[in-house]
């Protein structure tokens, strides 16, 4: 995961078979250091799905904002109820603003996405951290530059 950027990457839809998730990209960015991008560039692809195998959500954490009341400007640290949500439902629509990896072994990884919530979510930030014993990016063509790539 360290050959891609999903910054800005938003996961249309999710999919459950078995132990496995698949997480359905409208797009993603594949970095010019990437073996399967010959291009030299940043580029970004059609759509795109990173499949976890055997994975298991550790956490899933909604920084709740609908209660806050005559702020202007809201701090969500301090400021938002932290909700716990149980299940993956919450990546649905879900504009990935930072990816991490916590953890990288033989035996598993631990992927962290931090971002923005659909309006279910009421757009507010949150995070999931995944774990899985493999991790495969799929995706069918490169578009165009990624809109990083000229800064």
């Amino acid at each position: 995961m360290d050959r891609i950027s999903l910054h800005d990457c938003v996961i249309e839809a999710i999919s459950i078979e078995g132990q496995n998730l698949s997480l359905i990209f409208e797009h993603i960015n594949v970095l010019s250091n990437h073996p399967m991008n010959n291009t030299g560039l940043h580029m970004y692809t059609g759509r795109a799905i990173i499949k976890f195998i055997d994975y298991e959500l550790k956490e899933s954490l909604l920084y709740d904002t609908s209660k806050v009341e005559g702020k202007k400007r809201i701090i969500v640290e301090e400021d938002a109820q932290k909700v716990k949500i149980p299940k993956l439902e919450l990546l649905v629509g879900f504009e990935i603003l930072k990816s991490e990896e916590l953890h990288v072994s033989e035996e598993s990884f631990t992927q962290r996405f931090d971002g923005i919530a659909s309006r279910k979510y009421n757009s507010d930030f949150g995070y999931c951290v995944i774990k899985c014993k493999k991790i495969v990016i799929k995706w069918n063509e490169f578009i165009d530059k990624a809109w990083f790539e000229d800064r």
